[in-house]
């Protein structure tokens, strides 16, 4: 039943994004800046789920996490209206409103997090603009549609998967077809950091996508489409950064 709510809520947004324009004279993205202890360097950038409130993270202890292990990156947590979701405008919007400020302010190393339907933008974003991305964290992201993952399924996997079926939605399968060039580049492939609950409405999504991922890159617990699944995937994505952290500096 859950499944069933979620991807009509989908569909209900990419219905609305159609004919979304956006505010004038005012961000878009409205978002909130935790500044790091080295300055203007690292930026992570959170991006919410399909309630596109950005402040789930904190309220959830997310930005706890990061600052217990001694990261020194700023962090910056986006608003999204649901509807900006499901089409490209997030990913320009992002790219004006968010990316090429901290760049002009200084920032040099981006992050991109995001969760369900925020991973999804966050993958959209990756595939369009690769040379502004260091490292993404997707949390059992949406990718597409059913009709979509079981063709790329029948197919032997997204490395052998070419066309999308008849009745499929051109959007998500544009995106499957964008990841297919993102990650066949390993300069790409390094950068992406995937996790999902085992019991996840997007399991099979996810199960695809961490076929052509590095295997200690992808990570997995036993639980669902909610926040203590992934928060315990978020504790576990902010160890392996960690770690990284620690042999680099030796």
């Amino acid at each position: 039943m859950k499944r069933v709510f979620l991807l009509c809520a989908v569909a209900s947004i990419l219905v609305l994004s159609l004919g979304c324009t956006g505010s004038r004279g005012r961000k878009a993205l409205p978002s909130v800046r935790y500044s790091g202890m080295t300055g203007k360097r690292s930026l992570v950038v959170l991006l919410p789920t399909i309630g596109g409130k950005g402040s789930h993270y904190e309220t959830q202890g997310f930005l706890d996490e990061v600052w217990e292990r001694g990261f020194e990156a700023s962090l910056e947590v986006v608003d999204v209206k649901p509807s900006l979701y499901l089409g490209s405008r997030i990913v320009e919007l992002l790219k004006t409103e968010v990316i090429e400020p901290a760049k002009t302010e200084g920032f040099e190393e981006f992050v991109l997090v995001g969760i369900s339907l925020g991973g999804h933008a966050v993958l959209l974003y990756a595939t369009e603009y690769p040379e502004d991305v260091d490292a993404v964290v997707i949390l059992a992201p949406f990718i597409s549609g059913d009709i979509a993952s079981e063709a790329i399924d029948e197919a032997g996997g997204l490395e052998t998967w070419e066309d999308c079926p008849f009745l499929a939605w051109t959007h998500a399968c544009n995106l499957w077809k964008s990841l297919k060039v993102y990650v066949s580049d390993p300069r790409n492939q390094k950068k992406v950091v995937l996790g999902f609950g085992t019991e996840d409405i997007f399991v099979e999504q996810c199960r695809i996508l961490s076929d052509v991922l590095l295997p200690e890159q992808v990570f997995t617990v036993s639980g669902g489409h909610d926040w203590a699944t992934w928060k315990k995937l978020f504790i576990k994505a902010a160890d392996y950064f960690r770690e990284l952290k620690i042999q680099r500096e030796k």
